[in-house]
C-alpha cells in the first residue's frame, strides 16, 4: 500500500454517518446547516451512485443479509458480494456500529461494539458520544434510520395528506426527519470538538441511498441511485467540490486515509478518491460505472415489460425473452455477477442482452 495520507495529518479515527435515504437536493432545500457546514471545510462529492436500493426478502440474497444492496456494497466497497465477505471494519483494530434499527444485523460482523436499538436517532448519537468518550475507537459507523422510515411514510400515508407523495412539504415527516438527523450531526461534531477530538477525526457523511420525490426508494427512479457525500477531516482538502463518486468508492477512500487494507480487491471493487487529498492532483473520472450499471437494470426492466404486454398479441416474444432472462445478469442475481470478472465485462454483456431485446421490440 503506497498511503497519499502523511503521518503529519494522520486521521486517528474515522466515523461514517448514514443519513437513511439522503436525498441529492436535501442539503440545498433543507436547513442542514451543520452538514453543509462540514461541507464546506471539507470535500462534498455532489452526487454519489449507488447501486439500485433493492431489498429482496426471500432468496438468495435474503438467506445472507438483512438490508438493501447499498450497505453491503458500500461496506465491502464491491459490487460483486459473496457469503461471509471481509468488510471495512474487518480492517480496523476497534470498531462499533450504531443504529436504531436491527435491519442491519447482516453487515455488523467484525465490530467490537454493536448497538442496535429502536429509538430515535438521537439515542444513536449519545451512544457514540458515549463510546467515543470511554473507548479508543478506530472506526465507527452510525446508522440514522428515521430519515428513511419518514420516507416510506410520505409515500405510505393517506392521499388526502397534503404531504401525500411530496418529500418536500412544510409538513413532510421526511422534511422534519433530515433535519433532525443534521441536529444530531451537529451534536456529534460539538462533541468531538469538546473531548479535542475533532481535529483528528475523519468524518465521512452519506445517505445509504438516495430518495423519491414521492418518498421512499423506488428502484427504478433514479433519485433513489444518487446522494450526497462529504468528507472532512485531516488531509482532507477544503471548500472543493466534486462531481461525482460511486458508492463503492467510499471504503477504499477511507481505508487508504486511514492506512488499512481494503478489505476487497476484486474486479467489482470502487477507486479511491484521490481528487479530495490533500497535496494530491485533482482526478476527473470519465463516468460512473455503477450509473452505467443501473441504467442497463432499468431499460431491461422497460423492455421486459413491454414484450410481456405485447406478447398478447405476438405469444413467440415470450419464448426470446425467456432466452434472455436466462442470460441477463439482473440486480435480482447480483450474487452471479462476480461470474463476469469485472464491470466492464458485466456492462458489455448486459448491454447486448438488452439490444436484442429492443431489436425485438422495433
Amino acid at each position: 500500500m503506497n498511503p497519499l495520507i502523511t503521518n503529519a495529518i494522520q486521521p486517528k479515527r474515522a466515523i461514517l454517518i448514514v443519513i437513511d435515504g439522503l436525498h441529492i437536493k436535501a442539503p440545498s432545500r433543507f436547513n442542514m446547516k451543520n452538514f453543509n457546514m462540514l461541507s464546506k471545510n471539507g470535500v462534498l462529492v455532489e452526487k454519489t451512485c449507488v447501486i439500485m436500493p433493492h431489498h429482496p426478502v426471500h432468496g438468495e440474497y435474503a438467506n445472507i443479509h438483512t438490508c438493501s444492496y447499498p450497505n453491503p456494497v458500500m461496506m465491502t466497497g464491491t459490487v460483486f458480494l459473496t457469503p461471509n465477505q471481509k468488510m471495512l471494519q474487518h480492517s480496523f483494530k476497534t470498531s462499533a456500529f450504531i443504529a436504531n434499527t436491527d435491519a442491519y444485523y447482516s453487515i455488523t460482523h467484525g465490530y467490537q461494539f454493536t448497538i442496535q436499538q429502536s429509538n430515535p436517532d438521537a439515542f444513536c448519537v449519545d451512544q457514540a458520544i458515549h463510546l467515543l468518550n470511554n473507548q479508543e475507537i478506530d472506526f465507527m459507523r452510525i446508522h440514522l434510520q428515521d430519515a428513511g422510515t419518514a420516507g416510506y411514510n410520505t409515500f405510505a400515508t393517506y392521499k388526502d395528506n397534503p404531504a401525500y407523495h411530496n418529500i418536500w412539504h412544510l409538513d413532510s415527516p421526511y422534511k422534519k426527519a433530515i433535519e433532525d438527523a443534521d441536529i444530531q450531526l451537529g451534536s456529534l461534531v460539538a462533541a468531538l470538538e469538546m473531548s479535542g477530538k475533532l481535529a483528528q477525526t475523519l468524518l465521512v457523511v452519506m445517505g445509504d441511498h438516495g430518495q423519491s420525490e414521492n418518498g421512499w426508494h423506488p428502484i427504478l427512479d433514479e433519485e433513489s441511485w444518487l446522494t450526497p457525500l462529504l468528507f472532512h477531516g485531516p488531509g482532507i482538502k477544503k471548500g472543493i467540490n466534486i462531481g461525482w463518486a460511486d458508492l463503492t468508492d467510499v471504503t477504499p477512500t477511507i481505508a487508504e486515509i486511514m492506512k488499512v487494507d481494503v478489505p476487497n480487491n476484486d474486479g467489482g471493487r470502487g477507486r479511491v478518491l484521490k481528487e479530495l487529498i490533500q497535496e494530491t492532483q485533482n482526478h476527473i473520472a470519465e463516468r460512473s460505472m455503477l450509473w452505467e450499471v443501473n441504467l442497463l437494470q432499468k431499460r431491461y426492466t422497460h423492455a421486459q415489460a413491454e414484450l410481456v404486454s405485447r406478447s398478447i398479441i405476438k405469444p413467440f416474444l415470450i419464448s426470446h425473452l425467456m432466452l434472455i432472462e436466462r442470460e441477463f445478469c439482473g440486480i435480482e442475481r447480483i450474487l452471479d455477477w462476480k461470474n463476469k470478472d469485472c464491470i466492464e465485462n458485466l456492462l458489455q454483456h448486459n448491454l447486448q442482452l438488452v439490444k436484442r431485446m429492443e431489436d425485438l421490440l422495433k
